[in-house]
């Protein structure tokens, strides 16, 4: 494998746009097929396979979005906070989820595994000049949300990304200092 200077100045340089300020247009189907095809090379430890991704339009989104506070069972400054973020324009949105009862590998695998999933899926898009926006929200642990999307609530759902362009740039968000979070280890 060669160097990519191009990759690592896309990795340094990404930055999801809230979902919120997603407009039109999304990937084609090509170009949508190039993202689930770059989505499924991750670590998959002992090769279950475990994730699913469901592709939703524009009117599937909508249909989605209100049908959820029909699903919302907790605290209502939760969908509060939901209908007020709530994304109006994102062309296209992504579903992952994973399923967690393989006796394979440990359940935490199988999880981490989708999430990997998710970050290329994010990767893929800024590769092609896409923005995107990885939620979970209340909306990714509820049973009647699992329910109403077809997913069996044996499985986890991992993120809803969110993908579309953008009308400006999104904002620098202040990332932590290396010093703060790596450090040596010694063992004796």
């Amino acid at each position: 494998m060669k160097r990519s200077p191009e990759t690592i100045d896309l990795l340094l340089n990404r930055r999801s746009l809230v979902a919120m300020r997603l407009v039109p247009p999304g990937p084609t189907e090509e170009e949508l097929d190039t993202i689930l095809r770059c989505a499924i090379r991750v670590p998959d430890h002992k090769g279950i396979c475990p994730w699913r991704i469901q592709i939703a339009d524009r009117d599937t989104q909508d249909k989605l979005h209100a049908r959820l506070p029909d699903l919302h069972e907790g605290d209502p400054a939760s969908l509060e906070k939901t209908n007020a973020k709530e994304p109006k324009n994102a062309p296209l949105l992504l579903i992952v989820s994973s399923q967690t009862t393989s006796d394979r590998a440990p359940r935490s695998e199988q999880i981490l595994s989708g999430a990997v999933v998710c970050q290329n899926i994010k990767i893929a898009c800024d590769a092609l000049d896409y923005r995107s926006q990885w939620l979970t929200e209340w909306f990714a642990y509820n049973n009647g949300v699992k329910d109403y999307l077809g997913i069996p609530r044996s499985e986890e759902i991992i993120g809803f990304i969110y993908i579309g362009s953008e009308k400006e740039p999104p904002s620098e968000r202040p990332r932590p200092k290396l010093e703060d979070i790596v450090s040596k280890l010694e063992l004796a």
